[in-house]
């Protein structure tokens, strides 16, 4: 981010001591390379606005926001909220924590591309032989399905606080962190059962996210071209839903996939020798796919479905071709 970049930040109705913490926030990003400025009480146009989601004014703002691809939401609550389309912190608000979510929501304003070739170089780093179970990705897995609630250690970085009975994480790394944690973490995973009460107090002031977005980007990135147990690379599957790829981590690669899965009933071994893609990539992908419940397995209704409905849609396109007097 160049040292001409200045962000600028709108709040409604935040109360007295998290603007004070806001403050402080912003002070610390001034002294880096990066630049915010806090906008007047009333003034909305901020590229980013937080919003105090426990006050009726913040619930009115928030119901009538239009989506502006220029601007992004960063909403507070005591509560969790049940919201995956924004940013949110659990309150109270913790100046380092908010200092460094709005250094990545800075990066998502300026839509600064993801660095493709970056996150390619950390999946091949991290292809090296590692038993799945060891895996950040297997643990966030079994915390998932036992909806158990715990506290899972990769050192040196922040822990996460993973609850699985309301399907969050709450944690103080950044986004950028996390992509570390998830791309590239190959040290021993520690994970340790805590009670909700724990819970309750260690994601104060913490950022809080979709507990899948996570588990979603850990198998993406760190399934090691191990599938998980009890599937195969030669039966038939497909997807029955794309991602939502607005909101989960993916490359160029990813997109193939899930075009080529989602049109079509495949084995893993099909798709890898069409798409010449590595085995890593693709057994992630199907892996992140199958967590998020996106993945039919034998779907031999589905592919009778898909025959008819593509070739209605065919029909249907040669009418429309053929009243605009189209040829092709």
């Amino acid at each position: 981010m160049s040292e001409q970049t200045t962000i600028k930040i709108s709040t409604v109705a935040l109360t007295t001591t998290d603007k004070s913490v806001l403050k402080v926030a912003i002070n610390l990003l001034n002294k880096s390379e990066f630049m915010a400025s806090l906008l007047a009480e009333n003034d909305l146009s901020g590229q980013i606005i937080i919003v105090d989601m426990d006050t009726e004014e913040g619930k009115k703002f928030y119901q009538n926001f239009n989506v502006n691809k220029s601007q992004v939401l960063l909403l507070l609550s005591h509560d969790v909220l049940q919201e995956h389309q924004h940013a949110i912190f659990r309150k109270p608000v913790r100046v380092q924590t908010l200092r460094d979510t709005l250094d990545d929501l800075s990066q998502e304003v300026l839509a600064k591309p993801l660095n493709t070739k970056e996150i390619q170089q950390s999946s091949k780093s991290s292809a090296k032989h590692v038993d799945l179970k060891d895996s950040l990705f297997f643990t966030l897995l079994q915390i998932h399905q036992n909806k158990t609630i715990c506290q899972v250690f990769c050192h040196p970085h922040p822990a996460l606080y993973v609850n699985a009975e309301q399907g969050i994480i709450a944690t103080s790394a950044s986004r950028k962190i996390l992509r570390e944690i998830t791309h590239n973490y190959s040290h021993p995973i520690i994970s340790k059962t805590i009670s909700n009460s724990d819970f309750e107090i260690l994601a104060k002031g913490q950022m809080i996210l979709p507990l899948k977005n996570i588990l979603w980007s850990a198998a993406l990135f760190g399934s090691h071209g191990q599938l998980l147990e009890g599937n195969s690379d030669d039966v038939p599957v497909q997807l029955n839903a794309w991602p939502n790829l607005t909101r989960l981590d993916f490359t160029p690669e990813h997109l193939k996939l899930a075009s080529i899965m989602a049109g079509q009933v495949t084995s893993l071994k099909d798709v890898i020798v069409k798409t010449q893609l590595s085995r890593e990539v693709v057994i992630g992908f199907y892996n992140a796919a199958l967590v998020t419940d996106l993945i039919n397995i034998n779907p031999q209704k589905v592919l009778t479905t898909s025959k008819h409905e593509k070739t209605a849609k065919i029909g249907l396109f040669n009418k429309i071709a053929s009243r605009l007097k189209l040829h092709y």
